[in-house]
């Protein structure tokens, strides 16, 4: 807490327990399932609890695990925030197709920061900027220059801030395989001001 402005830092989410998503190439959320785990969200009424208004009240939102596939096959990633729970709809592409190293399990790190950028009390606007980062090699390897990064950014516009608002990751494997898989042992979302 700054005690200036009064702000403060506070986790919204993390999640308890790893989820392993592998065997499919349509897209879909594999950062959680309604009923199996919970699914990373904001709470309703989040940027209305604030004072004066919510506009650059902002999220920050960290998610790590591991990425595998068999060889030739790619990954597109993208992040949603929606009000149900696996909407594709709006999605907001982090990475068009990457080609992970063949036969290794490798990490990845998604970052990104939301801002409020228009609120009334039925609408608001919400605007990401992040990175993701995928290394070549497994886990406590030995360091390579392999690792590749790409930055995205994007707009949600005419989100109810106050309904749930549900914040997951998607996929598409260009090949089902049960060697293609993501593992997210971290993923939290905090709450900055």
């Amino acid at each position: 807490m700054s005690f200036i402005s009064g702000t403060v830092v506070e986790q919204l989410y993390a999640l308890s327990a790893a989820i392993t998503k592998n065997n499919w190439t349509a897209i879909a959320a594999y950062t959680g399932v309604a009923g199996t785990n919970t699914v990373c969200s904001i709470p309703p009424g989040w940027f209305l609890n604030t004072n004066p208004n919510a506009l650059g009240r902002g999220l920050y939102l960290e998610v790590h695990g591991t990425i595998q596939n068999t060889a030739a096959a790619t990954f597109a990633n993208a992040i949603n925030i929606n009000p149900a729970v696996a909407t594709t709809t709006n999605n907001i592409a982090i990475n068009a197709a990457y080609t992970p190293t063949a036969a290794v399990t490798a990490p990845f790190k998604v970052e990104a920061q939301i801002t409020c950028t228009a609120f009334t009390t039925s609408l608001m606007t919400l605007q990401i900027n992040g990175k993701v980062e995928y290394q070549s090699v497994a886990a406590g390897g030995a360091p390579t220059t392999g690792a590749q990064t790409a930055g995205f950014a994007g707009t949600w516009t005419a989100l109810d801030p106050r309904v749930t608002q549900y914040l997951e990751l998607f996929g598409t494997w260009s090949a089902a395989n049960a060697a293609n898989q993501t593992v997210v042992q971290q993923m939290k979302l905090f709450g900055l001001n």
